[in-house]
């Protein structure tokens, strides 16, 4: 049963029915400087053909009823009332962090008198070794990450099920399982974030090799490396460039004195207090950094043809050990609904993975940054990322 439209309000002072809808009604300003020759480019395009064999084992997904003729989602945008209503109890497995994706998860359970959501937030690599220790007897009904290839790693142990036919023709297919076992639930894209008081963006390299071979930036960049979105942009690079280029990119990296952040906003932060003048990070850390300082000079570009504008996706699965199996699907569908994915775009500055949801700012669309299109599975195998991290000293 749902909560009255009169009950408590939500995390965000407004009525729980309401809360993103108000926020639609403001934009950010300034992210994205108007004037300059790519503005509006992405890039990622050599992760296309990205070819990877899956070194954890298993078998893929296991079967579950695809076909569905209950209240789904669509393209164009389902409101939560018209989605089943969700009871009983749910155990999700986040990889990102409580900040991220918190407050949505909170509204949807105070959207139900009788839906109890509880939330393990650990790193995607401990929360796949416990799956794979729990076996069938783990807790998780849910795996949320923020990066696809834990994902596609889940489906390589043999741990997730079918999702079904209504969110596979919601979700672009470049932007799930292609066989339908994970689906993406926001996007971003790797940048290159800058401060304004120290350089215009169209004197700013378009390829992210020249980064740490230009004296221009030495002992001015920043970065964060503990973040499962990291180890994703290093094993699309080591696959698209090769072990040894991207182990010379970091090694350079390190010599230009990169100075690395712990947390996702602190590189943009360090960038608006003038630390650094130039940070490798995802878009959406900048996004919410110039909404709530619209004055601070920052902004970001785009590197070209390369994975220093990687797009990639956090999602979910639902694990093939859960009894709540329809639970999940239906707590999935939600977060693919109108205010699910009105929530990434307005409070985590994301991007939609709906047509239906436009993003709200002034970083470019997605029909702006046309991704390039691969199967995200293939970043599942983080382990030789982490290897090399290790070996440089990064971790």
């Amino acid at each position: 049963m749902r909560q009255s439209d009169t009950g408590d309000e939500a995390v965000y002072g407004v009525e729980t029915n309401d809360f993103v809808d108000e926020s639609r009604s403001s934009r950010s300003p300034g992210i994205y400087p108007r004037s300059g020759r790519r503005q509006f480019l992405a890039a990622g395009a050599t992760a296309v053909g990205i070819g990877l064999a899956g070194c954890l084992g298993g078998d893929g997904g296991t079967t579950y009823e695809r076909n569905y003729d209950g209240p789904g989602v669509s393209p164009e945008g389902t409101d939560w009332e018209d989605l089943p209503d969700l009871h009983g109890e749910l155990t999700i497995y986040s990889g990102r962090r409580e900040a991220q994706i918190g407050p949505v998860l909170t509204e949807i359970e105070s959207y139900y008198d009788d839906l109890t959501v509880n939330v393990r937030y650990e790193d995607n690599e401990t929360h796949l070794r416990a799956i794979d220790e729990e076996g069938q007897n783990s807790p998780a009904d849910i795996l949320y990450t923020q990066d696809s290839g834990t994902l596609g790693a889940l489906k390589a142990l043999g741990r997730t099920v079918d999702l079904t036919d209504d969110v596979l023709e919601t979700v672009p297919g470049s932007w799930r399982d292609p066989e339908g076992t994970w689906t993406g639930l926001s996007g971003r894209t790797r940048c290159i974030a800058y401060n304004t008081d120290t350089w215009d963006g169209d004197d700013l390299p378009t390829d992210l090799f020249a980064y740490p071979e230009d004296d221009r930036f030495h002992g001015e960049m920043g970065w964060r490396v503990d973040s499962g979105s990291f180890l994703g942009f290093v094993r699309a690079m080591m696959v698209a460039n090769g072990a040894d280029r991207t182990e010379q990119f970091l090694e350079d990296m390190l010599a230009a004195d990169v100075n690395n952040y712990e947390g996702g906003s602190t590189t943009p932060n360090a960038l608006a207090d003038g630390e650094v003048s130039i940070g490798l990070v995802n878009h959406y850390y900048v996004g919410r950094l110039i909404a709530d300082q619209p004055d601070a000079p920052v902004a970001i570009t785009f590197t070209e043809g390369d994975v220093g504008s990687l797009f990639n996706v956090s999602g979910a699965a639902v694990l093939d050990s859960s009894d709540e199996r329809e639970l999940g699907q239906d707590f999935i569908r939600h977060l693919l609904g109108r205010q699910g994915q009105e929530f990434f775009v307005d409070t985590n500055k994301e991007y939609a993975v709906i047509e239906g949801v436009d993003y709200v700012g002034d970083l470019p669309t997605l029909e702006d940054l046309n991704p390039p299109e691969f199967d995200l599975n293939e970043l599942a195998d983080i382990e030789p990322a982490v290897d090399l991290l290790r070996e440089v000293g990064m971790r």
